[in-house]
């Protein structure tokens, strides 16, 4: 398929999203920052007429890390880098490259192959995440270095050369379907195309956004950001649920691996220690995912709101939702079993106690009767 269309302006964005702390405070953040940075407090300001149909409990604080370059196959590459700190813990990076004017989408496919392709792009990322961490440390609560990270690219057009009546079009002149899955080589089958185009969502004939689990396609006339911005929002809102799944399943192994290793002794407090941790954490983790989970409410189904629950359908926010819930579910059961089963062997060996005595007390009687 021959390229038709020519982009006359739009980017590039490249996302990389990591876990780097718990509980940030973003005030604190911004007083750090204020020597070394010009940080500047983001808010979704969505510019369509429903922008109240999202709402986040907590603006992220956006600072900007200036230009990244590199060289892939003879060509020179540059970025800007902006950086987002969202209170709940998760560091989101931005690489944003502009698309050369006049290039066709064929010739954006290889641009974004070209970047996605160069590994060093991870390393440095993720050595800009550690070095910003480490920068910010005494405003989080804990400081986290987890090896998960979400990647992400979100191909951005303001502008053809050509005008179109309705924006939707271009999905029939041109292979945006390649485009979002990065296929180059191979012909895609019908149902993969129609899958992705499925998905389309317009709110005015002229722009179009096609979302997929790890890409997106977005036409904008109007140079808005408020669909980059809602679809960032869920990536660091995965990559946290995400996070927190790993996290129970590491402490139920742990609970698991404890119970198996040793022997129930209710003149132990090994036991009881388990089942308090295990309650203790059911409450925190409960708390926290709570709080993430709560972090942006979207209302009604106007556009924005539609963009996010686009969104989270590809992420499969319901799935990780359900596997979080679920493991919070044990650990509240580990740990309301192990209180009973402790209760219940203290209950046993009381009883026993009392037998005991009154037997003791017995004894002389017995004696006595005896004689």
């Amino acid at each position: 398929m021959s390229s038709m269309y020519k982009i006359q302006k739009g980017r590039v964005l490249i996302y990389r999203v990591f876990d780097i702390g718990e509980e940030i405070n973003l005030e604190k953040v911004s007083q750090i920052l204020t020597d070394v940075a010009a940080p500047s407090r983001s808010k979704f300001t969505l510019k369509k007429s429903d922008r109240q149909a999202v709402i986040v409990s907590n603006d992220p604080l956006t600072v900007n890390l200036g230009n990244y370059r590199f060289t892939a196959n003879g060509k020179e590459y540059t970025s800007e880098i902006s950086a987002k700190v969202w209170d709940f813990g998760t560091l989101s990076l931005t690489f944003d490259f502009l698309i050369p004017e006049g290039f066709t989408i064929t010739q954006l496919k290889e641009f974004s192959s070209a970047i996605q392709d160069y590994e060093d792009l991870d390393v440095y990322a993720r050595s800009k995440s550690r070095e910003f961490a480490q920068q910010i440390q005494s405003a989080m609560a804990k400081v986290n270095e987890w090896e998960v990270y979400e990647d992400y690219i979100l191909y951005y057009i303001e502008k053809f050369t050509q005008d179109f009546e309705d924006a939707s079009d271009i999905l029939k002149q041109e292979d945006i379907a390649a485009l979002i899955l990065n296929e180059e080589k191979n012909t895609l089958s019908p149902q993969s195309i129609e899958r992705i185009y499925d998905s389309k969502l317009q709110y005015y004939k002229n722009d179009l956004a096609l979302i997929d689990w790890n890409s997106a396609f977005v036409i904008e006339p109007s140079g808005s950001l408020d669909i980059p911005d809602v679809i960032e929002f869920a990536m660091n809102q995965l990559l946290e649920m995400r996070y927190y799944d790993d996290l129970l399943d590491k402490k139920l192994r742990e609970i698991y691996s404890a119970i198996e290793l040793k022997n129930m002794s209710i003149f132990s407090s090994r036991y009881n220690e388990i089942a308090l941790g295990a309650g203790q954490n059911y409450i925190e983790i409960a708390e926290i995912v709570e709080s993430v989970e709560n972090s942006l409410k979207v209302i009604g189904d106007l556009y924005h709101s539609t963009v996010f629950r686009s969104a989270s359908k590809k992420f499969r926010f319901a799935d990780w939702q359900t596997s979080i819930d679920n493991k919070l579910k044990n650990l509240a059961d580990i740990s309301a079993l192990l209180l009973d089963n402790i209760n219940n062997r203290k209950s046993h060996i009381l009883e026993l106690t009392i037998i005991a005595l009154i037997s003791v007390e017995l004894i002389p009687l017995l004696h006595n009767l005896l004689r």
